[in-house]
């Protein structure tokens, strides 16, 4: 058979197949976010220039981008009717997850904001708090399809518990960054009035901090080893190098932040004078952390 670049006619096929599933899931995003906000996107995007709302929507397409690459990594299925119905299954069970995960994380993580109706009223805080955790969600969800190796629909159920013990993981660093705005915030006010007050430098250092979390347990697909045969130590040896994960990514972060932002109240200065430059830094250190452990310990 023809090749060019190692491609096949068949393999050709197969690729555009894919490319069209993709972008029908892309644009099913669009209905399905203005049906669960009950909202027409466009006119929320275009009539009422909500740029919660767009940032808020942006935060689902970058979700999905993310585990649509971890439905891509692996090999084409025997059939294209097969491999359209793979993709377009994993795609669908992909956005499905994300918004279990998003949901628990709005609903346990912040249960006292009500972060839908905040972004309706264009509260940009919220807006990047839900941006946080859709896309800390989905690579948690892509770091369980990459680290199960079964092809086909056979690997599902253990994606599933994966995404189940990472999203818990998940909701603790989400209570820990609670926790500590609580401790350090000399105001004694809560993060979630820190949301409903729109400290927008807040939003920015917890999205920061929520997504090098699931970029560091990124490194339990590497370190975890995936046992087909043998499911429960597989999902042993996952939940301990996923809590192990997070743990040293914690520890990693308040070197790092203490040594880059030394002698810098930072709690002080994002909490109180809701100073962006270094909640930005903050992000950008829980980044640096988290896709390095990614990179150095992932699959």
């Amino acid at each position: 058979m023809y090749q060019f670049n190692g491609l096949t006619v068949w393999t050709l096929q197969a690729l555009l197949i894919d490319m069209a599933v993709i972008i029908a899931l892309f644009v099913s995003l669009k209905y399905i976010k203005g049906w669960v906000s009950n909202l027409h996107a466009n006119d929320e995007i275009t009539e009422r220039d909500n740029f919660a709302f767009g940032l808020s929507f942006a935060g689902g397409l970058t979700g999905l981008a993310i585990v649509l690459t971890g439905i891509t990594s692996g090999a084409f299925a025997s059939t294209l009717t097969q491999e359209a119905l793979q993709m377009a299954g994993y795609g669908v069970v992909g956005i499905v997850l994300i918004k279990l995960g998003h949901f628990f994380q709005d609903k346990v993580a912040l249960r006292k904001v009500d972060l839908h109706s905040e972004i309706i009223k264009g509260n940009i805080t919220s807006a990047l708090i839900d941006f946080g955790h859709v896309v800390s969600v989905a690579i948690v969800i892509r770091s369980a399809l990459l680290w199960v190796l079964t092809e086909g629909w056979y690997g599902l159920p253990i994606v599933a518990i994966a995404f189940v013990i990472g999203n818990i993981c998940m909701l603790l660093v989400s209570q820990y960054r609670v926790q500590l705005f609580k401790r350090t915030n000399r105001n004694g006010d809560c993060l979630q009035q820190a949301i409903l007050d729109n400290n927008v430098a807040v939003g920015i250092r917890y999205a920061g901090f929520l997504i090098g979390a699931a970029l560091a347990l990124t490194a339990a697909s590497g370190l975890a080893p995936y046992v087909a045969d043998n499911m429960t130590s597989s999902l042993i040896y996952w939940s301990v190098a996923a809590l192990g994960s997070i743990v040293l990514f914690t520890l990693l972060h308040l070197v790092m932040i203490k040594v880059i932002l030394a002698g810098t109240d930072i709690s002080d200065e994002v909490n109180r004078q809701k100073n962006i430059g270094v909640a930005t830094i903050s992000a950008a250190v829980s980044f640096a952390v988290g896709v390095t452990m990614a990179t150095l310990l992932g699959a």
